[in-house]
């Protein structure tokens, strides 16, 4: 069976899923949750995402996403290697973790919000062997924060999420309006209203065919407009921004042996908070080796944890590029 299109397009809304290589666990504890919980955080940060909901399964994951840029494939192999990697040397494992190629389902409008993150909430309550009695009790999903607005976090969308129904059906109390949607989906893991169109999309026969276009490239300028590559920063505003910061020219940064001040800060800035690969981050900065500028990284990660002066630099130059980080829990 051929691959189903990947299709990347502004604002574009996705329903990801991906599993566990032969079932094979993705979490072990606690702290495998987190390090694949922060690399959603990251991607948030360096793609500009919106997540709507998501859930993390033992073996499988579910996540509902919007890309105000067309960057879903190049944020999700940051993401997903990213945790492969630590994974592997975690627990000392070679070998495939993740089954394939991630999935990807395009869903039409923000309508579909409450039934799709129900479904994905419910997902650990659901099943012969439930990991939990109801979905406020599973802790590695989005649904506390809807369930409680004191543990809301900064990087989940949830006015994104309630603002199609308010607008729909009115009243103020979306919350409590949300949950007792949740709770009527109980016991109910095959909602009708989540079934994809064609196994592929969610959305109208309309929204259907428009993707079918889409992947057969029957428009081709506006295919290939909204399938181009784009960050929220860029590489070259980051380098720009820094070397201003620190008295230098950008040109210093692309020598090999360049010891230009702030180059290891500008290399992390840009591994932050664009979707740069490092090999490509070693071509920028004119490395022999495409994994080099790892190294620039690592060691501007010790000057920030050192150094405060660096921190306060840091943070002028993410102002300077309109990035307004904020704590994350």
């Amino acid at each position: 069976m051929p691959r189903r299109p990947r299709l990347e397009y502004a604002n574009a809304i996705y329903h990801v899923v991906t599993r566990g290589e032969g079932r094979r666990k993705l979490f072990h504890d606690q702290s495998h949750f987190e390090r694949f919980t922060q690399g959603l955080v990251d991607e948030v940060d360096r793609s500009g995402w919106l997540v709507v909901a998501y859930c993390w399964m033992p073996n499988h994951i579910h996540a509902l996403i919007r890309t105000p840029q067309p960057n879903l494939a190049r944020g999700m192999q940051h993401w997903l290697s990213g945790y492969a990697n630590w994974y592997a040397k975690r627990n000392r494992r070679s070998g495939h973790l993740f089954q394939g190629r991630y999935k990807a389902f395009p869903v039409e409008d923000e309508g579909y919000y409450w039934n799709l993150s129900r479904y994905i909430h419910l997902n650990p309550c659901n099943g012969g062997k439930p990991l939990a009695e109801s979905p406020e009790a599973y802790s590695h999903s989005s649904y506390s924060g809807y369930a409680r607005k004191s543990r809301r976090v900064d990087w989940i969308a949830y006015d994104e999420h309630h603002r199609y129904w308010s607008g729909l059906n009115g009243g103020s109390d979306t919350a409590s309006a949300y949950r007792r949607f949740v709770k009527s989906g109980m016991n109910c893991p095959n909602d009708p209203k989540v079934d994809r169109l064609r196994d592929w999309v969610y959305g109208g026969e309309d929204f259907f065919r428009r993707m079918l276009a889409l992947a057969a490239n029957e428009d081709d300028a506006e295919h290939h407009r909204l399938a181009r590559r784009t960050s929220a920063v860029t590489v070259d505003q980051v380098m720009l921004v820094t070397a201003k910061e620190y008295g230098v020219s950008v040109n210093d940064y692309r020598g090999f042996r360049s010891h230009a001040g702030g180059r290891d800060i500008a290399a992390y800035l840009c591994r932050k908070y664009t979707t740069a690969t490092l090999s490509e981050l070693s071509t920028q900065f004119g490395l022999g080796h495409p994994d080099s500028s790892s190294d620039m990284v690592k060691r501007a990660k010790k000057l920030l944890i050192n150094n405060s002066k660096v921190g306060t630099r840091v943070k002028k130059i993410e102002s300077l590029l309109g990035i307004k980080p904020e704590t994350r829990t």
